[in-house]
């Protein structure tokens, strides 16, 4: 499935959360019982209200400041946008949630790219980046609500229309900036974008972020249109809607070309610990939020001394945390990294029936056209075959799946 992103008035949090709630009505109750986790500690109360402009009509997502326990006469409907909260307390926050892996990890990652962002502007380290209207509640509940979203719409790809540039100028805790943002600009780096004529700011840091995150595509692939949804922003434009559309796609697989993103290639060597010790710490750093894969290779080091060399990929964003890590459950005492580019091939993954049992499959689409599919390790590990016949029915299996998979 792929979802195009059509940003007619622009993107907020607020509007993408009420676009893919208007398309895909069926995730809304899942949603806000998954939210309810959060709504004691941020005091707030959110839902998603029919709404129109320019005779369109859709969803409006709505976050506001809870009333007061004491029931005072005292009306709170602003939201909190005065609020600082620190990078480190709002990951830590995010990363001890009692919610989805998936979620948390885009969450994490969406804050991490606004972190990152700041963090530029202003000179500083990431860890020492505070947030002030992107860290009041209201917006914590928009990134965890776009985060939720994005994985269980089961999205496999994304793209999006030109970007609204907007201008003028908007007030903010560092008094009166430029629009787009500064942290804006920082996050729409590679995009394309177009001035339309309409002044303000169309584009938020937290709508730039969630596009950063999905690194959507300029082209729609061919496909069907299953069904689309509009999210209302909270200000009115003079000549269009203020709206973000998001139109779900059904693709043809053979039409999915490979992807390029970044990642963090650490490097570290090890040559004084025990092999039993340095496999528990291969495991837990392979466990780290951000760590994609972690290959080890041994070779000779000086005074002729076996050295284990091992390399973690992770995420860009999670590149200080893993290393704070490796250098506190290692005896490393330095490490090597650098960022890199991927080509990666889509993917999806299936549950395919033979014989009766359901095994877990990854297809792979390849730039000739071609798919091929396999089994997923848990399946193979779990088999742990002990002689070569049975080695040799385990590998029909996989090629039974692989073929009913691509017909």
């Amino acid at each position: 499935m792929h979802i195009h992103l059509d940003l007619i008035g622009g993107i907020a949090g607020d509007m993408f959360t009420a676009a893919m709630l208007d398309a895909l009505p069926e995730l809304e109750v899942d949603l806000f019982n998954d939210l309810e986790i959060i709504k004691d500690q941020a005091q707030v109360e959110f839902g998603l209200t029919p709404a129109m402009d320019k005779g369109l009509s859709g969803k409006r997502f709505n976050v506001e400041l809870a009333p007061p326990h004491d029931h005072s006469s005292h009306s709170h409907s602003h939201s909190h946008s005065h609020e600082h909260r620190s990078w480190k307390h709002i990951r830590e926050m995010l990363v001890n949630l009692p919610i989805n892996s998936e979620v948390k990890s885009n969450a994490v990652g969406i804050f991490a790219l606004l972190a990152k962002a700041e963090a530029e502007i202003h000179g500083k380290s990431i860890e020492d980046v505070h947030f002030h209207e992107v860290g009041a509640w209201d917006c914590i509940v928009d990134i965890l609500s776009a985060s939720w979203l994005i994985h269980y719409s089961k999205a496999e790809s994304w793209s999006c229309s030109s970007i609204p540039w907007g201008g003028g100028t908007v007030k903010c805790a560092h008094g009166v900036i430029p629009v787009p943002a500064p942290a804006t600009i920082k996050l729409l780096k590679g995009f394309t974008v177009v001035d339309d004529g309409v002044m303000g700011e169309r584009v938020t840091p937290t709508g730039a972020a969630i596009l950063a995150w999905l690194q959507p595509s300029l082209r729609v692939p061919k496909s069907e249109v299953l069904c689309n949804g509009y999210g209302f922003g909270q200000r009115a434009l003079p000549d269009r809607a203020n709206l973000l559309r998001a139109t779900v796609l059904k693709t043809d697989k053979f039409e999915a070309s490979p992807t390029q993103n970044s990642v963090t290639n650490i490097q570290f060597d090890i040559d004084d610990m025990t092999s039993e010790m340095l496999a528990i710490a291969r495991e837990e750093i392979r466990l780290q939020q951000g760590v994609l894969e972690i290959t080890e290779v041994i070779a000779h080091g000086k005074k002729n001394r076996h050295i284990s060399t091992l390399n973690v990929l992770c995420e860009p964003l999670a590149h200080e945390t893993v290393i704070d890590f490796i250098l506190s459950h290692t005896s490393t005492i330095g490490v090597r990294h650098w960022e890199c580019q991927r080509t990666v091939l889509p993917r999806a993954h299936h549950q395919v029936e033979v014989a009766k049992q359901n095994y877990d499959v990854k297809t792979v689409t390849r730039p000739d056209g071609s798919v091929t599919s396999k089994l997923e390790s848990s399946h193979l590990e779990g088999s742990q075959p002990t002689n070569y016949q049975q080695k040799l029915t385990l590998k029909a299996l996989a090629e039974e799946v692989s073929h009913h998979e691509c017909n």
